[in-house]
């Protein structure tokens, strides 16, 4: 892979996670953002930051 397609690649994740904070944020569930992006709640707890989805079930 070429390093354009890498660095595209990489601004897309950063694209998608930026896109789960904002949904986060408004109060969507993960389990819906996962379900709207197609990708497993797993998955999607990793593109987070460390401890952000327990600070926000939490309410901190």
């Amino acid at each position: 892979m070429s390093k354009s397609e890498d660095a595209l690649l990489s601004e897309m994740r950063d694209m998608k996670r930026l896109l789960i904070l904002q949904l986060l944020e408004g109060g969507t569930p993960q389990n819906r953002i996962a379900s709207m992006l197609e990708i497993s709640p797993a998955t999607m707890s990793r593109l987070l930051p460390k401890g952000l989805s327990k600070s926000m079930k939490s309410g901190d």
